[in-house]
């Protein structure tokens, strides 16, 4: 009697105390990547205060560095707000972003990389760690999404997250004088993945980095998925409903032996991309090849370049967009 009185005990700390504790500590320090909480407190808080038409730049770090916003608005003529953030997040993390500021008049300019085009449903133990941690109130816990992240998670990071509270995090006056003070600079110095590397406008914009051997890349085979397909396409049509329009483009890319856009093989593979969203109604604007750079413009990822190539990004991105107005 005392084995099965012990066993439902078990039973009932597993089916209710767990799940239950799993939920309180939603939110709440776990290993995971912090320092986005403050980037994204700053982003947000220039979003949300920009009352006429803006353009919104959502992908993943691609654009975070190597992104010169206060260039693009002196050749564009609109406010520029950058909401790009890492590429680690889902493709529904940046879409909700760019739902959540998006109004009429505005332009969302989303330079995703490449391989968010065969994004699936699939949720990463990354996502798991980020999205359970600071990136809990992005989310719209439904019972569904609640059970499959609970599925997901390990009974450490459980407990991590109940026994410690506090997630690492300045006061939000100093991440705004910050960034604000950063914004008077141009190109800033860097302090590690962090708001203090970061701009008002949410650039993240290096002449240097640490230096670090970086790999060659091949970034994508081509493949597009029908979930990414049917995301893009449920954001356009919102966007379009609100008054606002979707241009997507090409990320920054190496060019490096595994992807070099001078070649044949690789300019198939972005014109696969090209033919399969065009075919469902979603173009992708500009030229790829304007948006490749040596080697030596990158900084401490293949995905992120520095100040002196951002300039030119800048420069063939406003070319591009007043081409398509």
């Amino acid at each position: 009697m005392r084995r099965i009185s012990l066993f439902v005990k078990s039973a009932v700390f597993t089916a209710i105390i767990v799940p239950l504790l799993y939920v309180l500590s939603l939110g709440r320090y776990e290993r995971a990547e912090h320092w986005l909480s403050d980037v994204y407190f700053a982003k947000e808080y220039r979003a949300a205060h920009i009352v006429e038409p803006k353009i919104i730049i959502a992908s993943g770090s691609n654009s975070l560095f190597g992104f010169d916003s206060k260039t693009l608005e002196n050749l564009i003529g609109k406010p520029v707000v950058n909401i790009a953030g890492h590429a680690g997040l889902s493709l529904e993390f940046h879409i909700k972003m760019v739902e959540k500021f998006a109004k009429a008049g505005d332009l969302i300019v989303m330079p995703l990389e490449l391989g968010y085009y065969a994004a699936t449903p699939d949720i990463s133990s990354w996502q798991v760690a980020n999205m359970s941690s600071w990136g809990a109130k992005y989310m719209d816990w439904s019972p569904e999404l609640l059970l499959s992240y609970f599925r997901r998670s390990s009974f450490t990071s459980l407990l991590t997250r109940a026994l410690i509270r506090r997630i690492p995090s300045d006061s939000q006056d100093k991440v705004l004088a910050t960034v604000e003070a950063n914004s008077t600079t141009g190109a800033i110095e860097w302090h590690g993945y962090s708001y203090k590397s970061m701009s008002s406008r949410g650039d993240i914009l290096l002449t240097s980095a640490p230096p670090i051997a970086l790999h060659d890349d091949p970034y994508s085979n081509g493949e597009v998925s029908d979930f990414a397909i049917q995301q893009l396409q449920a954001l356009k049509t919102h966007l379009t409903e609100r008054g606002a329009t979707l241009m997507l483009t090409w990320p920054v890319t190496m060019r490096n032996p595994l992807f070099d856009l001078s070649r044949p093989k690789d300019q198939l593979i972005i014109q696969s991309i090209k033919t399969r969203l065009s075919a469902e109604g979603l173009a992708i604007a500009c030229n790829p090849e304007d948006f490749q750079f040596e080697r030596r413009y990158f900084l401490e990822t293949s995905y992120h370049i520095n100040a002196e190539a951002a300039e030119r990004r800048m420069e063939a991105l406003a070319v591009c967009m007043m081409g398509l107005s």
